[in-house]
């Protein structure tokens, strides 16, 4: 770390527990704007200050799970900047009819909006507060109007392994399962609706075991992955710097950058939005071994982040190739 990456005057917060300068870039070496193929959206004031960040850290194309009511406004801010992903409306998920029809109907929206990609944030909850899995008999009726719409697929299937040994999270949970289990719905989806892509968000869930994600991307051609989930995905690649590095250098052509960043007014600090950018940026571009400045209560004390340094056509096709090669840099059809 550079001496003027630094700021010792500044006080340490979550998202800068050690006190950087994120107006200051690491030493990064991909120059091109990249593609943020993982956010969250919504039409709020913070907005303004994830564009300084974005802006700072060379983003261009930007693709976001906005809600549908927040999508004129997101759209007059960004312009052709960002695409969207269409979603449900979480917060009223359940078993019944009319969030399936609603679910439905938003689709047929999204698609008229431009999206490209519908996702379904299947995690371990889904299962134990509403007994719901993409597989599920309630749900194959929206993966089947997604299809009939032309939509390609993101999907959220696990948490982090660190989860299942917290009483807290899912240690012991009959309900939910061990990490495995959730996998079959993965497979399910990516039988169902080949050849169309399915992104495996979060590294599909399994950034901890490389032997397993290659076996699943081995098996199915249309599987992608995508990077976001900073904090989770920094903490697993400083505990097998070696093995992730070998993964992404030899699968450079199925994972795309993300930063998971969710831009609403909760996230009111410039350091939040920059935090999330730096340590990407540094992890894949740099050297860099040493603590982590984003607090993380499921990682050691400090956080460490451990930098691949990627060679430049990996890096590329993180940034940039990737995502055009799945569509999200177009209008829908």
């Amino acid at each position: 770390m550079s001496e003027s990456a630094t700021n010792g005057g500044r006080q340490a917060s979550p998202a800068n527990r050690i006190g950087l300068d994120y107006r200051v870039l690491p030493r990064i070496q991909f120059r091109e704007p990249l593609v943020d193929a993982h956010t969250h959206i919504y039409a709020c004031e913070a907005l303004e200050l994830f564009i300084e960040a974005a802006d700072l850290y060379g983003i261009g194309r930007i693709a976001s799970m906005t809600p549908l009511s927040d999508l004129p406004e997101v759209r007059a801010r960004l312009g052709e900047r960002v695409a969207f992903i269409a979603i449900p409306n979480w917060k009223d998920m359940g078993r019944d009819e009319a969030f399936r029809t609603r679910w439905i109907r938003d689709l047929a929206a999204f698609r008229e909006s431009g999206a490209r990609f519908c996702k379904f944030w299947m995690a371990p909850r889904a299962k134990k507060e509403h007994g719901l899995s993409v597989d599920d008999p309630f749900v194959r009726p929206v993966v089947t109007e997604a299809l009939d719409l032309g939509f390609e697929f993101m999907i959220h299937v696990a948490d982090p392994s660190v989860w299942w040994a917290r009483e807290d999270k899912y240690a012991g949970d009959a309900v939910i399962g061990g990490k495995r289990d959730q996998y079959p719905q993965l497979e399910w989806l990516l039988e169902t609706v080949a050849p169309r892509t399915v992104i495996g968000v979060h590294m599909a869930g399994t950034i901890e075991d490389p032997e397993f994600l290659q076996q699943l991307l081995d098996r199915f051609d249309n599987l992608m992955l995508d990077s976001s989930a900073t904090k989770w995905i920094v903490r697993e690649v400083a505990r097998q710097p070696d093995a992730v590095r070998d993964f992404f250098v030899r699968n450079s052509e199925r994972i795309l950058f993300g930063s998971d960043l969710v831009v609403r007014d909760a996230f009111d600090t410039f350091d939040h939005y920059a935090s999330r950018y730096w340590a990407q940026r540094t992890m894949w571009e740099t050297a860099y071994r040493g603590e982590s400045p984003i607090e993380d209560p499921d990682g050691e004390d400090p956080p460490r982040l451990a930098g691949m340094n990627l060679p430049p056509d990996v890096l590329r096709n993180l940034y940039v190739d990737n995502a055009a090669r799945v569509g999200f840099a177009g209008a829908a059809d």
